[in-house]
Parts: structure tokens; sequence; C-alpha cells
């Protein structure tokens, strides 16, 4: 069993629920932040080895002016030295340059919702396996 440790930011129940049974099931913790201020608050509190991230949360507007994941995101890489962790995005919007977008700096891969668990599951565990290989390197 994996001791590693996800953070799944995602305010639908329906995802959280799927994202949280999959990944418990492949033998990660998970801790689950339904909006930005819940995912600022595990950060500071607990170490994360990966970021699951949502880009439309509903909560992001009142947190520290954020208003989506990728605001979230970016505050916490200036913010919080604890959010150096690779991140996955996982999410429903469609836009066509979405992985090419310069904010996406630092995020490992770009899922659309919708994909098979099981390709996800796979590249959580390549994004943990390359910064193992990296921390190794360094």
């Amino acid at each position: 069993m994996s001791s590693e440790s996800i953070l799944v930011v995602e305010d639908d129940a329906v995802v959280i629920k799927v994202l949280e049974s999959q990944l418990k099931a492949a033998g990660y913790e998970v801790v689950v932040a339904a909006g930005a201020a819940e995912a600022i608050r595990a950060t500071v509190t607990k170490r994360f080895d990966l970021m699951i991230l949502d880009l439309t949360l509903i909560d992001g507007v009142c947190v520290n002016g954020l208003r989506d994941g990728l605001s979230l995101l970016q505050w916490m890489r200036r913010a919080l030295p604890e959010a150096a962790f690779p991140v996955i995005v996982h999410t429903s919007d469609t836009s066509p340059d979405l992985a090419e977008r310069p904010e996406l700096d630092g995020v490992a891969y770009v899922f659309r919702k919708g994909i098979a668990i099981k390709d996800l599951i796979s590249a959580v565990r390549k994004a943990l396996d390359e910064k193992t290989a990296k921390n190794k390197a360094a």
C-alpha cells in the first residue's frame, strides 16, 4: 500500500465520491477539499504528494480574491511553499487551448471529466513516479 497523500479539490459531490473511492482503492490517502478555502487550510496543515484540481470552484470568488481553480493554483504556488506538489487538472472545461494556457505551469496532466477513471489513476501514478525520480536526481 502506498502512503502517498492526494488532495482532491472538487465541489461536485458525485465526482468527489468516485475519485475518493477509486484513489483509496488504489492505495492512496485522500483528503477532499470542496473549494478554495478548504484547499488552502488543508495545504497549510498537511503535506501532500499530489493535487487533483477542478477548475470551476463555487467558493473561489470569496477566498483571497480567487475566482477559479487556476487562480487558486497560482496563489498557492506563490504563497505556500508546501504547495510544490504536482497537479492534475480534472475539469469540465472544454476549451481547446486548455492544455496550452500559461496558467497551467506546473500541471502534470489535464483531463476532461468523463474520461475513464483508470486513465486518471494511471496519470496519478505516473506524476508521482516522475516526482520521485526528480527528487532522487536533485
